[in-house]
């Protein structure tokens, strides 16, 4: 279960698990101003390292940078300020950094590191959020199992891990842009060994809606194919509690991978009982090698419409491996 502490940065135990790692992921999108945020917090102490990956589109404009230090059990990497003013309930988050501008090679963003920035991405927004987190720790640990019964197929690690849903307001600006903007966010936190394996594949497909009346819904459904089944885990978070389900599917067309689909379509089972559609508004894809090897997430920012009439925006993940030459290619860029 979890409780106000894990919201505080964690502390490894010892003697340090191989390949125990931390990270924090917050995406923040309003859909009126096309605007939004995306950042990657992760902090890996065997490696005696810890990076900040961020993108922000403001305008039409795209910029991403990738912040690396050497892993400090005290705080996130320096640049980067995050702030868990009260758990669960208000966070600020703020950086002014030296950004690229566009896209990067194949497609990905946050792949140079801050002496190859050429504009300014400035971030200094809050959380806010009376949603409950979501505590998947016991359904990944079930997901964990049903994969290590075939030792051939894909592999991860056993991990706390929470998420939750809210609202953001704030600024947020790319090179000479800046939007005071607001809306939807989604987040988790997770900690313990990852070591995503094995030709990994996965769906994550964390999504914020509101209704009329303004209260906020909050959904996962995340899945792992494993042969002709899907290791899955959903979870529905409002103002009545959280439920749960094993039965989870997203279709993404027109084919999952790097910036390659435009639409989803999401489904939980029951006692969930939910469908909905989400169309693509940006892909932000993000290169993230310490989650293991070649390891990639290609975040579809998207607009969701629930068929009650329930508005937001969802991150329609599709995590996979690079080609050997691809990962080389990127390894290249950065030194972590």
């Amino acid at each position: 279960m979890i409780g106000p502490a894990d919201e505080t940065l964690r502390h490894p135990p010892s003697p340090l698990p191989d390949r125990w790692q931390e990270n924090l992921f917050v995406i923040a999108w309003d859909g009126d101003r096309h605007a939004g945020l995306m950042v990657h917090l992760q902090r890996v102490p065997g490696r005696d390292y810890q990076e900040a990956r961020f993108v922000a589109t403001t305008g039409g404009r795209t910029a991403s940078a990738i912040v690396e230090g050497v892993y400090d059990a005290s705080r996130v990497v320096a640049g980067v300020d995050y702030d868990v003013v009260e758990p669960f309930r208000r966070i600020r988050l703020g950086a002014d950094l030296s950004a690229r501008d566009g896209v990067g090679p194949l497609g990905f963003v946050a792949t140079h590191p801050p002496s190859a920035g050429d504009v300014r991405l400035g971030v200094d927004i809050e959380l806010t959020s009376e949603l409950p987190a979501v505590d998947f720790a016991e359904g990944l640990r079930a997901m964990t199992a049903v994969m290590r019964s075939n030792a051939d197929g894909p592999q991860m690690g056993d991990q706390a891990h929470y998420e939750q849903g809210g609202r953001w307001s704030g600024t947020i600006a790319t090179g000479d842009v800046e939007v005071a903007g607001s809306g939807l966010f989604v987040r988790d936190h997770s900690w313990g060994v990852r070591h995503e394996q094995n030709d990994f594949k996965a769906f994550w497909t964390a999504t914020c809606v509101a209704a009329e009346d303004g209260s906020l819904m909050f959904a996962n459904a995340i899945g792992i194919p494993t042969g002709d089944r899907v290791a899955g885990i959903g979870a529905v978070a409002d103002a009545d509690g959280v439920r749960f389900t094993t039965d989870v599917g997203a279709d993404y067309a027109p084919r999952a991978g790097v910036a390659s689909y435009d639409a989803a379509e999401i489904r939980y089972g029951a006692p969930i009982d939910l469908r909905f559609s989400a169309t693509t508004q940006v892909h932000w894809p993000f290169y993230l090698p310490h989650s293991g090897p070649r390891r990639y997430d290609n975040n579809a920012i998207s607009a969701v419409t629930l068929p009650d009439g329930r508005a937001g925006f969802g991150v329609m993940e599709w995590a996979d491996v690079l080609t050997p030459d691809e990962a080389a290619e990127l390894d290249a860029l950065v030194t972590g």
